[in-house]
């Protein structure tokens, strides 16, 4: 039972201690991180929000996304030392979406 609690308390340990915080893996500078939501059209379910999102996090320099076919928005972290909203864009677009630019701000209905 001690060889078991053992080898399980060493793997975890070494399970910690190899893991790496995302950003500091890609080469990622925290200070040059960027957030930009963006008018997306053409998405109708989640298969279609997994596509824009797949396609995003593929480039250099995302650190996270999301997307939403019912708001019609896709919102992107990035490094602006490694990408840029052209290239997120051009990703988009690649996959068969439409980026219509900048989404708009709602203004609160009183």
């Amino acid at each position: 039972m001690k060889k078991l609690l053992a080898i399980f308390a060493a793997g975890l340990l070494f399970t910690a201690c190899n893991q790496t915080n995302q950003s500091e893996k890609a080469g990622v500078d925290v200070a040059a991180v960027k957030t930009i939501e963006l008018h997306v059209t053409g998405m109708t379910c989640e298969g279609c929000e997994n596509t824009v999102m797949k396609a995003v996090n593929q480039l250099e320099g995302v650190t996270g996304s999301t997307a939403s076919h019912v708001k019609e928005l896709t919102v992107v972290s990035y490094d602006t030392t490694l990408t840029n909203t052209e290239a997120i864009t051009a990703a988009i677009e690649k996959v068969g979406y439409t980026v219509e630019g900048p989404a708009m701000k709602q203004e609160p209905v009183e």
